[in-house]
Formats: structure tokens, C-alpha cells, sequence
């Protein structure tokens, strides 16, 4: 599973945040004028749109305020056993190793970088990266990197201590994360080899067709049968042979069906395409459901309250060295929940006669792993930095009553804010 959880409301945004002045260096002006050389060039993206022809480079961030995770990051997963060039353990670089230990704190921010070329050297690109980044954000950061080798693309993984050389603490504007990474590793990893050429970019929208998110051909799709949910081939003018190509993906993917001569969409196949890409679980957790029919899977949100039923799947990426999760509750009703946390799946065996009062601060230590087949009953409750949290409870026992106490402490959108 990949990351997930990066939603806008994760990112806290301080208001009083003062962007540094932006110093560009060479590399980063020859980065942004072979990007202005590409938007001028004869090839065209399809429909006359201009193509980037930087390298690309996946950018993405992860927080948690755990400091438990945060050692595991650190002292596990970053240097696991097999990871390395040539099944090695990694390597780790940054900080020095003993300051950084000395200075850890809970809150703690991992970056993943994966270029799509194999020719980039990734600890180069991480190590211009961070110095870009400090630059951007104006602190001095402690950070631990290390290079993993163990996948089809070798990628970077950078650990961010939550708190700065000079006592800050450091915040992540969502723009940051959104914008600037993104587009400062894709800069990196242009100087380093070169543009693409005109074969990498025919190469990249061949692996769209068959890409399990939500793509930019998909945005056709989704005019073309505006207000129908269904697209027959014969009304297809533009980017026929590509866009059929897709819908046949899409078909694979149990999005849409082929009948009558037509392709017919399910309601929300665009969001649930989208949920995909966020959360790489969401659509194989709906085609495993043991009780439920696939339309009624949903991604779970504070809105939607207190829920029961029985925990059906249990997603876990890397064993336990990561911290991202993902439960799967199907409940009596004939509805099923897509559950994303930040941490592993853990069922309270606290106090059953506890009672909670209105907007309390709670904090729980009495807790087992969560397992599936489990009858649970799930709400939310709010930790001391205002994050609202999945807790679950065991049914048939008075911690349900506990659990419909916590379902009013908060209100607002289920999320890491």
C-alpha cells in the first residue's frame, strides 16, 4: 500500500508563516529553462497541449506525532535488512546520526522520493533536496535519509525531525507539499541526466492507459458521459484509440461495463478512481468484500459518525515498520467502510464503566491489536493537537456505550489536521 492520508486538512498551516526569499542557483535556472524550451517545442501533448519534458520524479509526505513510529523509522526501516544496492542494508546520511537521535522528538515528517529513471542518483537528489527545501522554508532542519534499492524504482526515503536546529517548530505549508517538491525534485533530476525525449513521453502515456488513478485521459471520459454514465464508441472524435484503450482498463478494474455496444459507468467511478490513488487498497479491498456489495463501499469520514459491523480486511504496508493502515468494517446494514489511519489497528480494553464528558481530552493506553472477524463498533475522538482519531471498541460488551459517549466529543471532518 502507499502512502495515504494526505489530504489538504493533514497539513497545519501556521498563520504566521513568512516565506524566505526564493535564491534560484544555476541548476534550478537551466531546471525552469529547459522547461520554458519544452513548453515551445513542436510536440504536443495531445489537442495541441504543450508537454513537460522534465524527468519525472514522484514526490510525497507523510507526518506523525508518534515518537514510537518515529524510532521505528529511524532504527528499522530506513537501514532494513535487503533494502540496500545489492541487498544490503542501507546507508544512512544527513544529520549526524548520535545529534539526531539526541534530538528527536514525536512529531516527525517522512518524504518519499522516486524518479522514474533509473539513471538518477538518488542520494544526490536527496541530499540537493533537502538543501533546497531548507532554503525554501528558511530552518535548519535535522533529517536522516537512506537509498532503497528493493523496488522496480530505486527511491529516497527522508526522515524530518519535527523540531529544528534552533528550537522551531517545523511546519510544512500544504503548498510545500503540493507544488514545490514535486517540481524541485523533477528539477534535480533534470540537470542530472537531461530532458526526456519524445520516446520517454510516448513511453509514460502508454503506462497511463493502464494506470490504477485517476489520469488526465480520464478527464475525457468523465465529459464524454456527463449526465449518462455511458460513452458508445461511435461518439468518440478525438484520441479514439487511446481513450477506448482506457475504458478497457477501467472495465478490469470493475469501474465500468461493456454491454449493448456501450461502455457503462458505475455512479462515483471517477472518486472511487481517486480514493485508488490516495489509498492503493481501496479498490481491491471492494472487489474482496466477504458480506457487502461492492457499490456500497464507502471511504470513511467523521460525518458519518458511529459505525458497526464486522472487520472483514486489515491492510498493513511494510510489517509494522510503517505506520500506514487501513481497516475494512462491513456492517448489519448492508454498507461497508473504508477505514484509513495512521497507525496500526489497535481495539480498547480500558475502563468498561468510564464515562466521558463533552469535548474532553481522552488518551487510552489500555489496547490490543485489532484483528479481523472482530464485531466492532467505531467513532472518533480527539487527541491533544485537535486530531480526530478512529478508536474501536468490541460489541457486545458496555465499552459500545463508551464508544457512543465519544461519538459527540468531536465534530468536523474524520482527517489529520
Amino acid at each position: 500500500m502507499r502512502s495515504f492520508l494526505l489530504l489538504d486538512e493533514e497539513y497545519r498551516i501556521k498563520a504566521t508563516f513568512k516565506r524566505g526569499r526564493i535564491i534560484r542557483d544555476p541548476a534550478v535556472e537551466l531546471a525552469r529553462l529547459l522547461r520554458k524550451a519544452s513548453r515551445g517545442s513542436s510536440f504536443k501533448g495531445g489537442r495541441g497541449r504543450s508537454v513537460d519534458f522534465r524527468q519525472r520524479c514522484t514526490a510525497k509526505m507523510q507526518y506523525s506525532s508518534s515518537i514510537e513510529a518515529h524510532k521505528v523509522q529511524l532504527e528499522k526501516y530506513l537501514i532494513m535488512e535487503g533494502k540496500g544496492i545489492d541487498g544490503e542494508a542501507p546507508n544512512l546520511f544527513g544529520t549526524e546520526l548520535e545529534t539526531y537521535r539526541e534530538n528527536m522528538t514525536g512529531k516527525n515528517f517522512r518524504i518519499f522520493l522516486s524518479p522514474e529513471s533509473s539513471q538518477i542518483d538518488i542520494k544526490d537528489l536527496a541530499e540537493k533536496f533537502m538543501v533546497k527545501l531548507e532554503r525554501q522554508t528558511g530552518y535548519r532542519l535535522y533529517w536522516q535519509g537512506a537509498c532503497h534499492y528493493d523496488t522496480a524504482h530505486p527511491h529516497a526515503h527522508l526522515l524530518i525531525n519535527g523540531v529544528d536546529k534552533t528550537g522551531r517548530e517545523v511546519y510544512i505549508p500544504k503548498d510545500i507539499v503540493k507544488t514545490f517538491m514535486r517540481d524541485t525534485a523533477q528539477d534535480i533530476c533534470t540537470t542530472q541526466i537531461g530532458s526526456r525525449t519524445i520516446e520517454d513521453i510516448k513511453r509514460q502515456k502508454e503506462q497511463e492507459l493502464l494506470a490504477p488513478r485517476y489520469t488526465k485521459l480520464d478527464d475525457h471520459i468523465q465529459k464524454f458521459c456527463y449526465g449518462t454514465n455511458r460513452i458508445l464508441p461511435i461518439g468518440i472524435l478525438h484520441d479514439k484509440e487511446r481513450i477506448l484503450a482506457r475504458m478497457e482498463t477501467l472495465r478490469k478494474l470493475n469501474l465500468c461495463t461493456y454491454e449493448n455496444g456501450g461502455y457503462t459507468f458505475k455512479p462515483n467511478w471517477h472518486e472511487d478512481l481517486k480514493t485508488n490513488g490516495r489509498y492503493n487498497a481501496f479498490l481491491k479491498a471492494r472487489e474482496s468484500l466477504l458480506h457487502t456489495d461492492k457499490s456500497q463501499m464507502k471511504l470513511y469520514t467523521g460525518e458519518l459518525g458511529k459505525i458497526s459491523g464486522k472487520v472483514t480486511q486489515i491492510y498493513r504496508t511494510d510489517g509494522d515498520a510503517s505506520d500506514n493502515h487501513a481497516v475494512v468494517i462491513e456492517s448489519l446494514e448492508g454498507k461497508a467502510y473504508f477505514v484509513p489511519l495512521l497507525k496500526k489497528p489497535e481495539l480498547y480494553t480500558g475502563d468498561e464503566g468510564k464515562a466521558f464528558k463533552d469535548g474532553e481530552i481522552v488518551s487510552f493506553k489500555q489496547k490490543i491489536n485489532l484483528q479481523e472477524g472482530e464485531l466492532v463498533t467505531m467513532s472518533t475522538y480527539q487527541t491533544q493537537r485537535g486530531r480526530l482519531t478512529p478508536i474501536f471498541f468490541r460489541q457486545g460488551s458496555s465499552r459500545t456505550q463508551t464508544a457512543s459517549q465519544l461519538g459527540n466529543l468531536s465534530e468536523g471532518r474524520y482527517g489529520y489536521k
